[in-house]
């Protein structure tokens, strides 16, 4: 996964994205409003259009690129991200993402499992967050004896 890592992270969610997909580059374009949320976000690759897509194709580019997240971050401004190829996993973000009920982008999904379909601004975000972490039921990890 692409990270991007909150300095004071309270909350951690990965998201399923499309580089080409308009709510995927706007939650990018805001994503220091959820850095500061305390929400780490955590990126898998799901172009929608499929393995022979231009989407594809600048995933993985984005994916071999020498800075992943500076690489990302041009490609969801629509800036020349250059054309590489190496090992990458796209086609198991893919795959999970289809395993997981995806059938569009971004699909938000929390440290409880929960999935959150589409955008949500990085406020609101983090309310649902605080809220699935209050009400989940601890883990074993979490109890103490």
């Amino acid at each position: 996964m692409i990270v991007f890592a909150a300095k004071q992270p309270k909350y951690v969610v990965s998201i399923f994205t499309d580089i080409d997909c308009g709510y995927c580059r706007k939650l990018h374009s805001e994503i220091e409003q959820y850095l500061a949320e305390g929400i780490t976000v955590r990126y898998l690759f799901f172009p929608r259009a499929g393995r022979d897509s231009d989407s594809y194709r600048k995933a993985v580019s984005v994916w071999c690129a020498k800075d992943r997240n500076a690489a990302l971050t041009r490609a969801k401004r629509d800036e020349k991200v250059e054309s590489k190829e190496c090992d990458n996993p796209v086609d198991e973000h893919m795959s999970l993402g289809i395993a997981m009920g995806a059938n569009g982008t971004p699909m938000i999904v929390t440290e409880g499992g929960e999935i959150i379909p589409g955008y949500v601004n990085a406020k609101q975000l983090a309310k649902m967050l605080a809220y699935e972490k209050s009400n989940r039921k601890p883990d074993a990890k979490d109890k103490r004896s």
